[in-house]
């Protein structure tokens, strides 16, 4: 693993988002939707 660090830590490169955090926020409450629909189902 310290290789690994060190070898991408010589040619790092900043991540670039592509989305806005209003989309990113909707996306995680559509999930948190779905994960909720799945446990109460399952639980039927």
């Amino acid at each position: 693993i310290r290789d690994y660090i060190d070898n991408w830590n010589t040619d790092a490169k900043p991540f670039t988002w592509t989305a806005t955090a209003d989309e990113i926020l909707a996306k995680v409450r559509l999930v948190q939707t779905n994960i909720k629909k799945l446990v109460d189902n399952k639980a039927k």
